[in-house]
Formats: C-alpha cells, sequence, structure tokens
C-alpha cells in the first residue's frame, strides 16, 4: 500500500471510529432513561439494533514542504506550499449492534411479589435468554428506600424512613428449578398508600418491583 493510500486508509478508519463512538453514546444516552415510572411501573426501553450509513467524501490529501500530511476538505489559503490530490469515495456499509454476553446466553432475572395472609411473598425466577435454568444461583434482595419514599411523596406520604418494613432474607438462593422466595413485612403503621420498591440483583442484572402497603389485608 502507498503511502497516500496508508493516509487515505486511516483517515477514514477516523471517521469511522468517529460514527461508531456517536452510536454507542447515544446508546448509553437511551440507556440511561428510566426503568420505573412515578407509580413503579416498567418503562419501555429502546435499543439500536443496527445503523445503515453512506458517505460521500471528497477529501484533499494534502503534503506541505515540510512533508506533513493533512485530510481537508477546503483548499489551504497558502496553496503554492502544497501539493494536493483529489480524492471522491462513496462508502456505505451497516454497523451492527454486539448482543450482550458477545452473543452467548445472558441471566434473565424476574421479581414477582404475591400477598399472602397480609404479607408479601416475593418469587425469584433466573433463567438465562436461551430458556435455561440457573440453579444453586445466588440472588440478593434489597429494599430501595429513596426510591419508596421517592414515589410515596408522589402519592402525599411524606417519610423518612421505612420503619420496621424488613425482608425476611436478604440473600437467597435459587433451586433445582431456578427459582427462590423470600417474605417482606411491612410495618402496620406505614400509611396506606405508602410505595416500598424492592430489587433483586444478580451480578449486574437487575429486577425491579413495586408494592403497596395499602394492599395488606
Amino acid at each position: 500500500m502507498s503511502d497516500n493510500s496508508q493516509f487515505v486508509a486511516e483517515s477514514l478508519a477516523e471517521l469511522l471510529v468517529a460514527i461508531a463512538n456517536g452510536v454507542r453514546e447515544a446508546q448509553e444516552a437511551l440507556s440511561q432513561m428510566p426503568a420505573l415510572d412515578r407509580l413503579g411501573r416498567p418503562m419501555p426501553s429502546y435499543h439500536l439494533p443496527y445503523l445503515d450509513f453512506q458517505l460521500q467524501v471528497d477529501m484533499d490529501s494534502t503534503t506541505s514542504e515540510s512533508g506533513a500530511r493533512l485530510l481537508r476538505v477546503l483548499p489551504l489559503a497558502n496553496s503554492q506550499k502544497t501539493t494536493s490530490q483529489q480524492i471522491s469515495s462513496t462508502l456505505s456499509g451497516r454497523f451492527v449492534a454486539v448482543p450482550p454476553g458477545e452473543g452467548l446466553p445472558v441471566p434473565v432475572l424476574q421479581l414477582r411479589a404475591e400477598r399472602v395472609n397480609g404479607v408479601y411473598q416475593l418469587n425469584v425466577q433466573l433463567n438465562n435468554s436461551a430458556g435455561e435454568v440457573l440453579m444453586g444461583a445466588a440472588v440478593e434482595i434489597n429494599l430501595n428506600q429513596a426510591a419508596s419514599l421517592s414515589l410515596s411523596a408522589v402519592d402525599g406520604v411524606n417519610l423518612t424512613s421505612l420503619k420496621n418494613t424488613r425482608l425476611q432474607q436478604a440473600l437467597v438462593r435459587t433451586d433445582d428449578s431456578g427459582r427462590a422466595s423470600t417474605r417482606l413485612e411491612l410495618d402496620s403503621s406505614l400509611p396506606a398508600k405508602t410505595t416500598v420498591v424492592v430489587t433483586a440483583e444478580y451480578g449486574q442484572y437487575t429486577a425491579s418491583i413495586s408494592v403497596s402497603a395499602g394492599a395488606q389485608a
């Protein structure tokens, strides 16, 4: 490959990298959208599976007297001291998003709540994206106090803590069917419109639900 060809190839490579970085930053912005609305309901998420592009580029490969090479769009004012070669090119292609896990199955964590005799039973289901059960996996259950107080305040309930609300177990382990469960005991003195947000975490994967103190029997 000649020096000029190498120079142009490197310049186009930088342009493609800049476009790819823009796509990545756009996806990061979309991924930062809230997972829950003000009532604790799941919000839609967005993913950019691919981006088709076509670039029509007119470039000047310019060499100054000192031997420095520049890629320019507009001619330099001091053109008598440079030599240039104009290059017209059409470049098209597709950026394709690589699935999480580089195409390998990734964990799918689900968390549900069921009210039994005035106490919430929290049920965890852990599979992977291929439908396989993940057995013997440790899943951490937490109360999201900040989110709980914020959502409760929307309904006019002003609290500084969840008082004596507690989880029976903060760490559960899935059985042969990928399931695990624990109990959430709400403080009976909490106002009826109190919203409690609970999260389950398995590595970097999380699931959240919200329950209401007013739903107690």
